[in-house]
């Protein structure tokens, strides 16, 4: 409101033209009086636009009837080169056409037909100078609702852009981080074979035995067509699925389970919870881990650590146990007290269906055997005591004693007289040797 009021205070120009000099005064004295008035009179149209010219003027007051150039001429010139001045027309009731071309042409506000009457000039004066303010008003606001609406835009234009970038930014950010993210996985995969030979290093009788149930557990994956992910963790939790052996005494890893005392049992039992232990820690192994826990468990629900059943036991577990039990019972020192062949290491397994193995991995297992055997046919090796040592069994390894002196080199052919030297280093130094040979495939029916 107070803007308002301040702009009503302000002094408004007048031009009134009329070349009736008593009608000039009569308009000059009437709004002298008025506060808030400069009043300029002028006789002439032609003064008028002189004026008009040279100044500006809020108000035109201008008779009809002048010579030279008439009202509704004069106001027709000072609209079109004035368009902010308010303009008003005086005029008798005979000059209704005059007055028409005046409202068309001159785009007057009001007509006062003489004679007036003093208030209601004031009044129409006063009303068309504030219909001029609210429009200058309302012209300003546009006039910033624009400028508003400029910089809105350019402000939009410019948080596109830094949003753009910063959207840039943050692809890149996270292509840097999934780049990262992939390398640290690469590294925990990398480290995956160290960490499962640092667990055949104290199994020497079980040589590249993770290995060979990794593969085995892949060949039987690929068969149940398993994602790529569930591969990935498959192969790991088959690699590293003895780990937690390293967590038992040593005196307990050299031995059979039929050959261990209740207590040892336990505590081997617990080899399976140890392993996952070590392996929570890695995110991008925690399934794997569960695949290590749960090996030993059984489909009929006798087995350990958990005596979980069925579709309880993870998948990924239930592949394991047929890959490890297979590989295991064709070595020596398994828990079945003696080594199998291949053939009967695969019946022994179908026997087992649905007791200690899930029947749909023995299924996927029975029908890729001869996968199976290839493969351990290219890694068939054993670590055995000279005393399972005969003749005609291929070394796969240099045999180095404990002095470090290589004995026989790898691919020698044993015979008696080798076994006979043998066994008489060993009676000299009180040591026993562990020789590493290549098994034969065993014939396949």
């Amino acid at each position: 409101m107070q803007p308002e009021d301040s702009e009503m205070e302000t002094t408004a120009t007048l031009l009134v033209v009329d070349d009736e000099e008593n009608i000039l005064s009569s308009l000059v004295r009437l709004f002298s009086d008025e506060d808030g008035f400069d009043v300029i009179a002028k006789s002439s149209a032609t003064d008028a636009l002189a004026i008009l010219e040279d100044r500006p003027v809020d108000i035109i007051i201008s008779d009809m009837r002048m010579p030279i150039m008439d009202g509704a001429t004069f106001l027709a010139q000072a609209a079109q080169r004035w368009p902010d001045t308010a303009r008003m027309l005086l005029t008798g009731f005979s000059d209704m056409d005059s007055t028409v071309r005046a409202i068309n042409e001159g785009h007057i506000s009001h007509y006062i037909s003489k004679p007036w009457d003093d208030d209601d000039l004031v009044d129409k004066v006063k009303n068309a100078l504030e219909l001029k303010r609210l429009r200058e008003q309302n012209k300003v606001l546009l006039q910033i609702k624009e400028q508003q609406r400029a910089e809105l835009q350019a402000l939009t234009e410019n948080q596109e852009a830094i949003i753009r970038s910063r959207t840039e930014e943050l692809q890149q950010t996270a292509s840097q981080l999934d780049v990262a993210y992939q390398e640290l996985q690469e590294s925990y995969y990398q480290s995956i074979p160290l960490l499962s030979n640092l667990v055949e290093m104290n199994e020497r009788h079980k040589k590249n035995h993770a290995a060979r149930v990794a593969n085995i557990a892949k060949i039987i994956g690929e068969e149940m067509q398993l994602p790529d992910r569930e591969m990935r963790q498959l192969f790991i939790g088959a690699l590293l699925h003895d780990i937690g052996k390293l967590g038992l005494e040593q005196s307990i890893r050299g031995k059979s389970t039929d050959n261990m005392s209740p207590l040892e049992r336990k505590r081997y039992q617990q080899h399976a919870i140890l392993g996952e232990s070590a392996l929570l820690s890695f995110d991008p192994l925690r399934d794997a881990a569960q695949i290590v826990r749960s090996h030993h468990e059984r489909f009929d629900g006798k087995g350990f650590p958990g005596k979980l059943s069925g579709s309880d036991i993870p998948l990924g577990a239930r592949i394991v146990a047929v890959a490890n039990d297979y590989d295991n019972i064709l070595l020596p020192n398994n828990f079945l007290g003696k080594n199998l062949n291949d053939m009967q290491a695969h019946e022994f397994i179908i026997q087992e269906s649905g007791k200690r193995y899930d029947p749909q991995v023995v299924s996927a297992f029975d029908t890729v055997i001869d996968k199976v055997r290839l493969l351990l046919a290219k890694d068939r090796e054993a670590l055995l005591p000279l005393d399972k040592i005969e003749p005609g069994m291929t070394l796969s390894q240099d045999l180095i004693n404990q002095h470090g002196m290589v004995m026989l080199v790898a691919g020698r052919v044993l015979t008696e007289a080798h076994i006979k030297k043998l066994q008489q280093f060993e009676r000299a130094f009180d040591t026993k040797l562990m020789i590493s040979i290549k098994q034969p495939p065993s014939p396949v029916e």
